[in-house]
């Protein structure tokens, strides 16, 4: 927190950090973003009932970065994610390059902003992060 005019707010520490090194950009993300490896049915094709288990690197309310699924081909992509026994419907908005610390990974962002998929403990941690 810092005070500006008597005034609380909140810092975004990666905002902070860009400010006093003028070489380093913003963190372009709208959340804070949970690390966590939990299991989740991809749907590549959201006309099949075929899916491929993968695992999350981390969660936002709105977004996941996953393992690539192998059914994964383009960034605009419409997928859907399940866990447990919700799903939701998600568009593929960057895949890793090849030979990147990226690579392997897709980012992908919420479709249905209100159905949330996470179970009540990981949407705890995403409060907490805020």
């Amino acid at each position: 927190m810092s005070l500006t005019q008597g005034v609380a707010t909140k810092v975004d520490p990666g905002q902070a950090k860009a400010a006093a090194d003028p070489k380093k950009p913003a963190d372009p993300r709208r959340e804070r973003r949970v690390h966590i490896a939990v299991p989740v049915k991809v749907f590549a094709d959201v006309k099949t009932v075929d899916f491929q288990t993968c695992c999350t690197y981390e969660i936002s309310t709105i977004g996941v970065r996953l393992v690539a699924s192998q059914g994964i081909k383009e960034v605009g992509q419409v997928i859907v994610l399940q866990r447990q026994n919700r799903r939701a419907r998600f568009k593929v908005t960057w895949i890793g390059k090849p030979n990147t610390a990226e690579s392997g990974q897709v980012g992908v962002e919420s479709l249905e902003p209100n159905n949330v998929i996470w179970e009540n403990e990981i949407k705890a941690r995403l409060a907490q992060a805020d």
